[in-house]
């Protein structure tokens, strides 16, 4: 697929030709980072259960999109919950809410930026009456249909990626491509062409992908317009967990190897959806081979977005949320690998 496929505003800003599954090829040494640095912005998936909007949860604002792209992220990763941009009139039929419109907005405001948007449905593979997806009879076919309707809402807006599913794990990888199959034909039903991020099970986790079914399930994606790459999750962690200030060392350099090794084997790229560190001079080191790592590896990382931004983080040791117009640490360290600048060295 070419850029000008994807719109003439994102061929200003990515320069250079989007990249599809099946396009990755033998390990480089590039000089630029990966083309689409970006953040979480995830608000939007706040208190459960709660579904009170600007008590319970919020979505992102201009001013949010404003500073993040003038800081030079391309991708927006934008957190939803399938219930709340969705409902369903008498015959079942599913009908877009006013969330979804205020999701569309930012989309449309976003590509005035020249950046995509990537709708994050946030339910842990669960379907939106919470069956577990690709296991529980019906629930692939209710996933499907909820992202037919979503999709028909934005399948006119070429700055959308969809984001399938955050962190599905009580289900099998078996399980799970069951219900990424049947949502992927159900977006192309639209018309929408966009590009899609597969997660795995399990958490979606980068370091574990080849040590479970993962790495030989996963590699069934069926997609009619061949236009998706690998979503997967990493932190610096212990535990993998991101609940941590602690990083254990070398994680930024290794976790993501095998992943890496195995994308490039079967010709797929791979999109880091979640990663992030705390204000220490040890998870700054971390983070930064992080990075460094996918800069090395860029013919396999399309990009990554950084967790997290947006509304209502407060002191959260992640957040790269500025306060009162004062920068977070993190930020150093990501404008490094933002921009078709020179990559800084690596090791």
């Amino acid at each position: 697929m070419t850029l000008q496929r994807v719109s003439k505003y994102l061929a200003i800003c990515l320069l250079a030709a989007w990249p599809i599954a099946g396009t990755a090829g033998p390990s480089v040494e590039p000089q630029t980072s990966v083309e689409l640095p970006g953040v979480n912005l995830p608000s939007g998936s706040f208190g459960p259960p709660g579904n009170e909007r600007e008590r319970d949860y919020t979505y992102p604002t201009a001013g949010d999109v404003d500073y993040f792209t003038q800081k030079g992220f391309k991708a927006l990763r934008i957190a939803f919950f399938a219930k709340r941009v969705l409902t369903q009139d008498a015959s079942g039929r599913f009908i877009p809410t006013e969330d979804m419109e205020i999701l569309a907005k930012l989309i449309d405001y976003a590509a005035t930026k020249n950046a995509l948007v990537i709708l994050d449905m946030h339910d842990y593979g669960l379907s939106i009456s919470d069956k577990l997806i690709g296991r529980d009879p019906g629930s692939a076919e209710e996933f499907a249909a909820t992202w037919k309707a979503i999709a028909a809402e934005v399948a006119d807006k070429p700055n959308v990626v969809f984001g399938l599913m955050n962190e599905p794990h009580r289900q099998t990888a078996t399980e799970w491509l069951r219900g990424a199959n049947a949502a992927i034909a159900a977006i192309r039903s639209t018309g929408a062409r966009q590009l899609v991020l597969v997660p795995g099970s399990y958490w979606d986790s980068g370091h574990t992908w080849t040590t479970t079914d993962n790495a030989e399930v996963m590699i069934g994606v069926e997609d009619p317009s061949n236009n998706f790459v690998y979503e997967v999750h990493q932190y610096l962690d212990s535990d993998n967990s991101g609940s941590h200030t602690s990083v254990v060392p070398g994680a930024g350099s290794t976790r993501l190897a095998a992943f890496t090794d195995w994308a490039r084997k079967h010709g797929v790229r791979g999109f880091l959806g979640e990663f992030g560190w705390a204000d220490n001079p040890e998870a700054h080191r971390e983070g930064r081979d992080m990075l460094c790592f996918m800069t090395r590896n860029s013919d396999v990382w399309l990009g990554w977005t950084y967790w997290a931004g947006g509304p209502w983080w407060g002191d959260y040791m992640f957040s790269i949320q500025p306060e009162d117009g004062i920068e977070r640490p993190q930020m150093k360290v990501l404008s490094d690998f933002i921009g078709p600048r020179i990559a800084p060295d690596c090791p």
